[in-house]
């Protein structure tokens, strides 16, 4: 496998100050056409299944299990790079998340299954003191990969507040809006990705366009917490996967390596690799 991609300084210390970080062309044309083709399948299949109208959003969670064609992204040089420098080696998937997003024409038509929000359990986690003040500890991260033109305004772009991670309390709203202040709408081209922590503010826009928005979420996390949307993989994807997947799909071969890796070091093949 390709050497890690890591960050440069200029973009962790980004990455540092925002809570998120744009990753243009992060995919190349090729993986973008690919990936495109995948998740439109598995968007057509899980459709049919629950009999979703053709207006309704498409939201499949641990996507991984439906599809191995997306094995290649769970371990993408560039985004595990990222991770190494963000959360270091000993993590894991935490989520892999497909979302198809139809146009919404109308003004009144609800396009939010959840509005602003920073991601996260509930209840949420003991805030320590932060250089503002109390702040939640950072547990995971995610990269977004967007497939679909969204380098115009309102088409279903993600929306973050910079600098939101660094305080516990809600962003204020601003009441000309109705969104809080300092939101920002992050204009993408395919392939583009866009790496964001669990703390930053976000919540999608608005698609007035006349195309579909196309993405999916990857998120890892420490290997001593809990997946979001899966407790174990099935032994078929596992047999499929490199040894680095199979450390970020959960393997262990030791009880205790999740919070002492050194008990199975061959369970965190990463720590290498990095």
């Amino acid at each position: 496998m390709n050497a890690p991609q890591r960050l440069s300084p200029a973009q962790l210390e980004q990455f540092e100050r925002d809570g998120f970080l744009l990753l243009p062309g992060l995919l190349s044309p090729d993986e973008t056409a690919h990936y495109l083709a995948v998740t439109g399948q598995m968007c057509d299949k899980f459709r049919q299944e629950k009999s979703l109208e053709a207006h309704q959003t498409v939201e499949i969670r641990n996507a991984i299990a439906r599809s191995e064609e997306l094995l290649p992204l769970i371990s993408h040089p560039a985004a595990l790079g990222a991770m190494l420098d963000i959360l270091g080696w000993n993590i894991q998937l935490t989520t892999s998340h497909v979302f198809a997003r139809t146009p919404n024409p109308g003004e009144k038509m609800s396009f939010k299954a959840i509005d602003w929000h920073a991601d996260g359990p509930n209840p949420r986690p003991p805030c320590v003191e932060g250089q503002w003040g109390p702040v939640e500890p950072r547990i995971y991260a995610k990269i977004g990969y967007f497939l679909t033109d969204l380098s115009e305004p309102n088409k279903g772009n993600l929306r973050v507040v910079a600098g939101s991670h660094c305080r516990a309390a809600k962003p204020e709203i601003d009441p000309a809006t109705g969104e809080p202040c300092g939101m920002t709408e992050i204009l993408t081209r395919p392939g583009d990705a866009v790496l964001f922590e669990n703390r930053c503010w976000h919540a999608v826009g608005p698609n007035y366009s006349t195309e579909p928005r196309q993405n999916i979420y990857i998120g890892y996390c420490h290997r001593w917490m809990k997946a979001i949307d899966f407790q174990t993989q099935n032994d078929e994807l596992l047999s499929r996967a490199n040894p680095l997947q199979k450390q970020l799909l959960g393997a262990s071969s030791h009880e205790l390596s999740f919070y002492l890796p050194g008990k199975a070091p061959d369970d965190v093949p990463l720590r290498e690799w990095a």
